[in-house]
């Protein structure tokens, strides 16, 4: 059975260290992830099957958009809110109508924050 009350993130991020370390915190943290997706065009094709409820940019997308100009083409298209890994970088971006809620932003700085349980 799905929990339709489960964030799904989709993670759009080019580097695949930093990528498996975010999506190992946020499994952790029964976050849904979908990803890591390296491009502006595959991120919006993806959006479009997987219903996310948040993106999350670590970094800058490859290809013709940058990660402001996706966030947009996000929610304009697919009603979908981004938040961008960088707080000072996301923080510049406060007018814009992309911008995931506050709520979101906590839930995902608190799993990435969070140490793994050693074994």
């Amino acid at each position: 059975m799905i929990d339709h009350d489960k964030e799904t993130i989709l993670l759009i991020c080019g580097d695949e260290t930093d990528a498996a370390t975010i999506m190992t915190n946020l499994y952790e943290a029964d976050i849904r992830v979908v990803g890591p997706i390296h491009t502006a065009r595959m991120a919006l094709a993806m959006a479009a099957q997987t219903s996310p409820t948040l993106a999350l940019l670590a970094g800058q997308p490859t290809g013709e958009r940058k990660a402001a100009e996706l966030a947009q083409a996000m929610m304009s298209t697919w009603g979908v809110r981004s938040m961008l890994l960088n707080p000072t970088e996301h923080d510049a971006h406060e007018a814009s109508d992309w911008r995931a809620s506050e709520h979101q932003v906590a839930l995902v700085r608190r799993a990435l924050t969070q140490t793994l349980p050693s074994i």
